[in-house]
């Protein structure tokens, strides 16, 4: 009984397997399988995103936090852009004509940054950036905010 159970799990998943893709053309161009062919999003440390903004003024620091963290006591970094995570599908489709600039998200610490570059991801963006340890870790370091 146990070896005809084992056999019939082995030709299940062989079947799932085999057959699982058939009749998806769809999963082709899903945000998903877009994902796998745009690169990783970069996690950096916030030393490395200061350098990047001191040399690349061009780089579009996105603020993914609420109005009340953006305007409170860990401020915000100069030129960044208020987006809150929550709203994310409304201005990601805003911006979606700069798919192949340099995209620095930013949070408090670098959860919801992390989720709204996946996110951006998947819709082809290919230079995103989230900031580890976020505004908090900004503070820490020293480095200007506007309040």
């Amino acid at each position: 009984m146990r070896r005809f159970l084992v056999c019939r799990y082995i030709c299940f998943v062989l079947a799932l397997t085999a057959f699982g893709g058939w009749g998806c053309s769809e999963a082709r161009n899903s945000p998903d399988s877009l994902a796998q062919n745009t690169p990783a999003v970069q996690h950096l440390p916030v030393e490395e995103v200061y350098q990047i903004l001191q040399n690349q003024p061009g780089a579009m620091v996105i603020d993914v936090r609420t109005q009340e963290e953006f305007s409170g006591p860990l401020g915000h970094i100069a030129g960044a852009q208020l987006k809150p995570v929550q709203e994310m599908q409304t201005w990601a489709a805003q911006i979606d004509s700069l798919k192949d600039r340099q995209v620095i998200l930013i949070c408090r610490t670098v959860n919801r940054s992390g989720k709204a570059a996946e996110y951006l991801r998947s819709r082809g963006f290919t230079n995103l950036v989230a900031v580890q340890g976020g505004m908090v870790e900004w503070n820490n370091k020293g480095y200007p905010v506007e309040k």
